[in-house]
């Protein structure tokens, strides 16, 4: 079992959208995938409710990490794929838990997993994007942590903010997660400016960066919109999937879970 976070300090980098379709191309190959949405925004559960329907809560999440386990917050929605909801009461969290000593208060997230880890091939988290008591424990939780970063002049600079604060985890406290690499998120495809900053950014990170980008698609938004479909005949679908997949296909090889 594995344990994955998309995450990078900044906003509007497409880590709600990896985590969802990466929840969604990891069950449909098989694997037992639970996404846990550790987000006041909801945005990973209104993503899957666009397509699943609502989804009710059995569970508030922070009462499930009150209780040290997920496992009565936990809601299947498809094959292979459970989700732990989301809800805007887990901003109140950090504060009822900064009474909590560190590292302690660091490892809720971690030890509630643990509980239901052994019924998952994967569990991925999505988080808001800031440094917080959230996302400090997701980066606890985490097996591997991958960073997408956009090919704009901003993301190259919110890169080396997560970088710092991933690299400051890990040393100040000894943590094991890995990193298997930067994923490259274009605005435009064709865009210049965007290809300008990839190529800085493939420059000096070199192999760290993924060899697959990802650029903006308007399928993606429809998704969101209306639910993730598979429809063979639709170009749309079919392209804007096999990107995805391509990174998805990548990710693993990095991780070393397929050849």
């Amino acid at each position: 079992m594995s344990t994955l976070l998309f995450y990078n300090f900044k906003g509007g980098v497409g880590k709600t959208t990896l985590s969802v379709l990466a929840a969604d191309h990891l069950s449909r190959s098989g694997k037992r995938v639970l996404l846990i949405d550790f987000d006041q925004q909801r945005s990973a559960t209104r993503f899957m409710e666009a397509g699943y329907g609502k989804i009710e809560v059995r569970q508030p999440l922070e009462k499930a990490l009150h209780d040290n386990t997920l496992e009565k917050s936990i809601v299947n929605i498809d094959k292979n794929l459970d989700i732990v909801p989301g809800s805007w009461k887990i901003s109140l969290w950090p504060t009822e838990v900064e009474k909590i000593p560190q590292p302690v208060r660091f490892t809720i997230l971690r030890q509630a997993i643990d509980k239901v880890k052994d019924n998952y091939d994967y569990i991925i988290v999505d988080v808001p994007p800031s440094t917080s008591t959230m996302s400090t424990n997701a980066v606890f939780a985490s097996d591997y942590v991958i960073v997408p970063v956009p090919a704009q002049r901003s993301g190259a600079d919110a890169l080396a903010d997560s970088i710092t604060y991933l690299s400051g985890l890990k040393k100040d406290y000894n943590l094991s997660f890995k990193l298997p690499g930067f994923i490259l998120y274009l605005v435009a495809k064709n865009s210049k400016p965007n290809k300008k900053i990839a190529a800085e950014l493939r420059e000096k990170f070199g192999e760290a960066v993924f060899a697959n980008e990802i650029y903006n698609r308007d399928r993606v938004q429809r998704w969101n919109d209306n639910g993730i479909t598979h429809k063979q005949h639709d170009s749309h679908d079919r392209g804007t999937h096999a990107m995805y997949s391509l990174v998805f296909h990548e990710m693993l090889y990095r991780m070393g879970d397929e050849n």
